[in-house]
């Protein structure tokens, strides 16, 4: 399997914090189910993340994405600055690709300490 490496940064403002957008990895899996414990992120979601076995297959899931090439799924993870990893904020994603077909879907959701 080809090992993608996508890294896209968003520097602080005055309100927020700098974000990072990488591709979910297995290592999230624990956060994920924190995330999910909020109601209102569980009632726009379709995904059924109760425990890190459902938490480790949807991060799969979104990793086969990208081995398709017709979906890439990123992580939002708030950046601690010089370079350091802080926790998950959310996650975006870029479905539907097709070669050809000029349009895709962007779809995405916030954790509830990331609202606001």
């Amino acid at each position: 399997m080809e090992k993608i490496a996508v890294r896209l940064e968003a520097g602080a403002t005055a309100s927020a914090p700098a974000l990072v957008l990488r591709p979910w990895r297995p290592a999230d899996a624990a956060g994920l189910v924190e995330l999910y414990r909020d109601d209102a992120l569980r009632r726009w979601t379709s995904a059924a993340v109760d425990d890190e076995a459902g938490a480790a297959r949807w991060v799969r899931d979104q990793q086969r994405g990208w081995e398709a090439g017709d979906r890439y799924a990123f992580a939002v993870i708030e950046s601690q600055g010089a370079g350091g990893a802080g926790g998950l904020a959310g996650h975006v994603v870029l479905r539907d690709v097709a070669p050809g077909a000029g349009s895709a879907e962007v779809g995405y959701w916030t954790a509830a300490h990331a609202r606001g």
